[in-house]
Order: C-alpha cells, then sequence, then structure tokens
C-alpha cells in the first residue's frame, strides 16, 4: 500500500460558528487533539477553497467550561472579521503527523505472499494489496492469472499471521471454485 502525500498531516479537529465579531471561532477537537497542543505547537494548517493546506497560526485563545465541556475559542491570524470566521465555519484544522502525542499505531504485517486457502486446499498466493475507499481489495495468483477478493467478512473466515495463511469462505460467488 502506498504512502500519500497528505498522510504527512493529522486533523485535529473542526472550525466552528464564529464567536463575536472579531474573528473569533469555535474550536471542535477530535480524538487527535490533546489540551496542550494549541500551546506546544506554533503551526497549523487549514484547507483553502481549492483544498490546498495553507498555514496559519494562533493568535489567542480561550477555553470555557460549560456542564463539562470544554469549549475552545480561537482567534487565528487568517481570519480577521466575521465573514472570514463565516467562511471558515466546518474546515478541518491539521498539523503535521510527528506534533501529534498520540501512542503510535500498530502496523498490520502484510498479507503480500501469504498462502489463501479455500475448502481445505491451498489455492494461491497473496500478490498485492489494492487500497480502495469501501475497503481493501486482495489481488491473488490464482491459476494462470489472477484474481481481485474483497477483504471483508463475506469471504474471509480467518486470518493466521503465524502461519502467513489466509482462509477464504463464498469463493464460489466469485469465481467457479
Amino acid at each position: 500500500m502506498t504512502q500519500q502525500a497528505n498522510n504527512r498531516f493529522v486533523e485535529i479537529g473542526r472550525i466552528g460558528r464564529p464567536h463575536g465579531l472579531d474573528g473569533k471561532v469555535r474550536f471542535l477537537p477530535n480524538e487527535h487533539f490533546t489540551d496542550d497542543l494549541f500551546d506546544s505547537v506554533d503551526l497549523f494548517f487549514m484547507k483553502n477553497n481549492r483544498s490546498d493546506l495553507v498555514p496559519v497560526r494562533i493568535e489567542n485563545y480561550q477555553t470555557e467550561i460549560k456542564k463539562n465541556q470544554q469549549t475552545f475559542f480561537v482567534n487565528f491570524d487568517t481570519i480577521a472579521s466575521r465573514n472570514d470566521a463565516e467562511a471558515a465555519m466546518n474546515k478541518a484544522l491539521f498539523i503535521e503527523r510527528d506534533k501529534v502525542n498520540s501512542q503510535p499505531e500498530e502496523e498490520e504485517p502484510s498479507l503480500t505472499g501469504y498462502a489463501v486457502s479455500y475448502e481445505g486446499k491451498e489455492i494461491g498466493r497473496v500478490l498485492d494489496v489494492l487500497d480502495n475507499p469501501a475497503h481493501p481489495v486482495l489481488e491473488i495468483k490464482y491459476g494462470s492469472g489472477s484474481l481481485l477478493i474483497p477483504f471483508v467478512d463475506e469471504y474471509i473466515e480467518k486470518t493466521d499471521h503465524e502461519n502467513a495463511t489466509l482462509y477464504f469462505r463464498n469463493l464460489n460467488q466469485l469465481t467457479d471454485l
């Protein structure tokens, strides 16, 4: 699987409704946001109308706690008026991935080269794992060609990383096995 250029950035939240006339906005954090990010990171990124990531800086921010919910009110250097704030509503705020203080995600082992087993016999090997918006698709060596199999519960019975084997079911829906 290839890494895309925008994987260098991670979304930390979205811009909410304007708060006042001076360009102050509500900031709605997501699971990647930590309370110290606004103090520890100098440069943030926001997408413009052409979907380019534009650098932005925080001029100041304040927090407010109501009913056990923390709300952030932020002034960005590129948002100077209520009109700018309204135009920025629902835009995502990003930082560079290496600035996030989250635990590194455990990487799944590559399935390339795994044996493919169906109804008790090996029918091929995984050639590649293709990225697909809905789910990964496995390209397997099958006979003299290849076969594309969606990596979903309908077809995957079991994944055995110890023996580098994928056990499949219902492949008769995809081919004449």
